[in-house]
């Protein structure tokens, strides 16, 4: 498996732009997946031996947001990445992850599910945190 980054549902061509220039200095190949291919296993998608296709074909209603997942990338290479796209100003993805032993059996949409959650708990959180912050000061 090459160092790459997955990128799907992606419609703001400006990000999008951004992303591919920004992969590509840092030499990391980038594979648009295609709403069709939502219900193949996140590992296949990222070529990892031993990961069969599905038959299935996504036929349903896309994910609301964009979905990134860097496979095989080192961190301090994920890191640089990450910084670059900030300094850059190119907008932030919020449901972004990193191929791991338990998500490449995943299709992108269980995949979509996870991060979704992950992300609503951490805006709960910090909206509790900045309430509380409040409550502390008046």
């Amino acid at each position: 498996m090459r160092e790459s980054i997955l990128l799907m549902n992606f419609k703001d061509k400006k990000q999008l732009k951004g992303i591919q220039m920004t992969a590509f200095l840092l030499k990391l190949k980038i594979r648009m997946v295609e709403e069709k291919d939502f219900l193949q296993p996140i590992g296949y998608l990222a070529g990892v031996e031993g990961i069969e296709p599905s038959d299935e074909v996504f036929q349903g209603e896309a994910p609301e947001h964009e979905i990134l997942v860097f496979a095989g990338v080192p961190d301090a290479k994920l890191q640089r990445m990450l910084a670059e796209m900030r300094k850059n100003g190119i907008k932030k993805v919020d449901h972004k992850a990193i191929l791991t032993p338990t998500n490449v059996h995943w299709n992108t949409i269980e995949l979509y599910e996870e991060l979704d959650k992950e992300h609503q708990a951490i805006q709960k959180g910090q909206q509790a945190h900045e309430g509380s912050s409040l409550e502390e000061n008046a």
